[in-house]
């Protein structure tokens, strides 16, 4: 009995972990979302840096596509911010 009890919540725990995860996934979508207006660049001139189609970078800025490291560094490259700066504030 004990064993589930304990089993249960390690599930409850990593369950908590990856909603965790996911909001912290979101914020940075949304921050570098902000950072490409903020540099006045259109959509559609990342996409074309990245070598997508600007639907593609949609996808990938709405979660629907993994945003992974090469990609992120490319954007923040073109924007002209540092990851150092970009990851301020975020946890």
């Amino acid at each position: 009995m004990r064993e589930r009890e304990r089993e249960r919540e390690r599930e409850r725990e990593r369950e908590r972990e990856r909603e965790r995860i996911q909001e912290t996934y979101k914020t940075i979508l949304d921050t570098l979302e902000e950072k490409r207006k903020a540099a006045n660049m259109s959509r559609f001139e990342i996409a074309v840096h990245l070598g997508l189609t600007e639907n593609g970078y949609f996808k990938v800025i709405k979660g629907q596509t993994k945003l992974d490291v090469e990609r992120l560094l490319t954007i923040l490259n073109k924007i002209d911010i540092s990851p150092e700066d970009f990851f301020k504030g975020i946890k």
